[in-house]
């Protein structure tokens, strides 16, 4: 029974820490792909109702609709450090289009750097996308230089 008090105190402060996550390419499973970290902040009718479900759902609901826009081409394209003018960016927007490219939602994340248990859980979140690029960061970059 000693060692329950440490263990627990341990627990909380493991859950209260916040530690944003970064978009980055990675290799999962022998392929090269894309982690996008996004953020979102919960519907204002959510944060008033003080429901931790709701607004955790229309947190996490907002990123997803962020995923599926050219949000993730800007993602993308800090990545790698490069502007681009309106045109080429609908370009590349179009070329990623054609790859068919469905993020996918790995996890999510209260932005919340106060306790566990805090009114404010969950008003803002970040999630991760896998981003599965056809050919991985190499083809991403001949894609941007193809669009150049």
């Amino acid at each position: 029974m000693k060692n329950f008090a440490p263990s627990l105190l341990f627990f909380f402060i493991a859950c209260q820490s916040y530690t944003p996550w970064k978009s980055e390419w990675r290799n999962k499973d022998g392929l090269e792909v894309f982690y996008a970290a996004v953020s979102a902040k919960a519907s204002p009718q959510a944060i008033e109702s003080g429901s931790l479900a709701m607004r955790r759902s229309t947190c996490v609901n907002a990123t997803n609709l962020l995923s599926t826009s050219p949000k993730l081409t800007s993602i993308l394209l800090e990545q790698e450090s490069i502007q681009l003018d309106e045109v080429e960016t609908k370009d590349l927007g179009r070329l990623i289009f054609a790859h068919k490219i469905k993020p996918k939602q790995d996890s999510c994340q209260s932005e919340d750097t106060g306790y566990f248990f805090a009114s404010s859980a969950w008003e803002t979140c970040q999630c991760i996308y896998i981003i599965e690029y056809p050919g991985g960061r190499k083809q991403f970059r001949q894609d941007l230089t193809q669009v150049k």
